[in-house]
């Protein structure tokens, strides 16, 4: 069924039009937002970084320092995700 705007009010009109705008506006948020990480996400601390690598903490720090690796700091610990770090170095590698 199709409605005439003759037949609506103004104020029918403005709603309909507030709507649409916060619909096309929280899509373009969620189109902005990083995709969700899956909720089996290890991380692990520096020393256990290091050594899945085959690194000292020394150069892991290095790396982190240079943002060539992805961390994540919770309070003073600094943590890493294996598969982010993994991506990140075969990344840099190929530039």
């Amino acid at each position: 069924m199709r409605i005439d705007n003759a037949d609506r009010t103004t104020d029918d009109l403005l709603d309909a039009l507030i709507d649409r705008m916060a619909d096309t506006f929280a899509q373009r948020v969620l189109d902005r937002l990083p995709a969700a990480k899956p909720a089996n996400t290890v991380l692990v601390d520096s020393p256990e970084m290091a050594k899945r690598l085959g690194i000292s903490q020394p150069t892991l720090d290095r790396l982190r320092a240079a943002g060539t690796v992805p961390c994540i700091r919770i309070g003073r610990r600094v943590q890493y995700s294996p598969d982010a770090v993994i991506a990140a170095l075969q990344a840099a590698d190929h530039e």
